[in-house]
């Protein structure tokens, strides 16, 4: 009988497993022509005190624009229970890839599997909090900066993260002092302090163990990891009038698995004495319909980008320079929605202008006006 995961009170067992084979990855979407693009293998730890090595697999696109792909190279980690495809999604990448979105605008991508998902290590469950993948995501911008991944050292890494990669990049950048290891810039999609409690309880109760699940039965993972029921995506991740259901139905093939540690730890995020401590520009971009982070009837609107930064500004201090975007008619998985591709100008288009187009005309905060 399955178990839901909103129901689980015991302790996640450890087990000794390090490193899997990737039965339960699947290829990156075509890569951009425009870009030169190779896989990548990072090692890393968890913490400070546990030495235990880790492979966080991803792709590097490389672009050679002076102004942007040279420089600038945007690092993107996935939600809860996805990998490197919901930025790379293999279905008419043109409309709904972010890959090819800051290709074609010039940008360096780094798309990675988080520890746990795709092509990485699956550590024991209970290693895999939001305090750990911030960890390792600290150690990937300082390898970026250093030219460590694929040869090329970055001046500026844009973390760009959806769901709990954004809430795993928020904590990174405001809990590391030392500014070579945090991002310059923050792109968050599907990620707000309050969400909606009905889509919230629905999704919870969508989560079973993943060794229930025919797509993992016989993956060997490790005790403690959860994935979601079959046919639940639609109903938790979309607003089904704006998404095709032949994306639905490639991401219900395409889902991956979470862990209780990552849901349980994600509540440190939320608090505006971890948020209020954020000293880089932050571009808060979220679907006008998505369910898990809006409610109309309860005040949490998200209608316009001027409500979104009306509920979030009290959550942050004015070196974030907060910036909001509201994808009409988009549910929480915004990339794989029809208007994927409009809020990915529009994140270009306001890191063109504090990277490229204004850099000189920043106010004493480090701010731009919202473009």
């Amino acid at each position: 009988m399955r178990r839901a995961v909103s129901s689980v009170v015991a302790t996640l067992v450890a087990t000794t497993i390090v490193e899997l084979a990737p039965q339960t990855a699947h290829a990156e979407g075509t890569d951009p022509s425009w870009a030169s693009c190779t896989q990548q293998n990072v090692s890393v730890t968890t913490s400070a005190t546990d030495a235990t090595v880790y492979t966080i697999s991803g792709r590097l696109c490389l672009r050679d624009e002076s102004l942007r792909g040279s420089k600038t190279v945007e690092l993107m980690v996935s939600g809860l229970t996805y990998d490197h495809n919901y930025f790379n999604i293999s279905y008419q990448p043109n409309t709904y890839s972010h890959v090819y979105a800051a290709t074609s605008n010039g940008y360096s991508t780094f798309n990675i599997d988080r520890l746990g998902v795709g092509f990485s290590s699956k550590p024991p469950a209970d290693k895999l909090t939001v305090q750990a993948h911030a960890y390792t995501i600290e150690q990937i911008i300082r390898k970026l900066r250093s030219g460590a991944i694929g040869g090329r050292a970055f001046t500026n890494v844009v973390g760009v993260g959806h769901s709990l990669g954004a809430g795993v990049l928020q904590y990174l950048a405001a809990t590391v002092t030392d500014p070579v290891g945090v991002p310059d810039y923050l792109v968050l999609s599907g990620w707000l302090h309050d969400g909606g409690t009905t889509a919230l309880v629905l999704l919870a109760d969508s989560l079973y163990e993943a060794s229930l699940d025919p797509a993992f039965a016989s993956a060997g993972l490790p005790s403690g990891y959860y994935t979601t029921l079959p046919g639940s995506r639609g109903p938790n991740f979309y607003n089904a009038t704006n998404a095709e259901a032949v994306m639905i139905n490639l991401d219900e093939s395409l889902k991956q698995t979470g862990t209780l540690a990552e849901r349980q730890t994600l509540g440190a995020v939320r608090s505006s004495t971890i948020t209020l401590n954020i000293q880089v520009p932050v571009l808060l971009s979220v679907g006008q319909n998505d369910d898990l982070q809006c409610d109309e009837a309860a005040g949490l609107s998200c209608a316009t980008a001027a409500a979104v930064v009306a509920r979030e500004s009290p959550f942050y201090s004015a070196k974030a320079c907060l910036t909001a975007y509201s994808v009409i008619g988009s549910g929480h998985s915004v990339n794989l929605h029809y208007k994927a591709r409009e809020s990915y100008n529009y994140s270009h288009t306001w890191l063109d202008s504090y990277t490229v187009n204004n850099v000189n005309n920043k106010d004493a905060n480090g701010c731009l006006p919202a473009p």
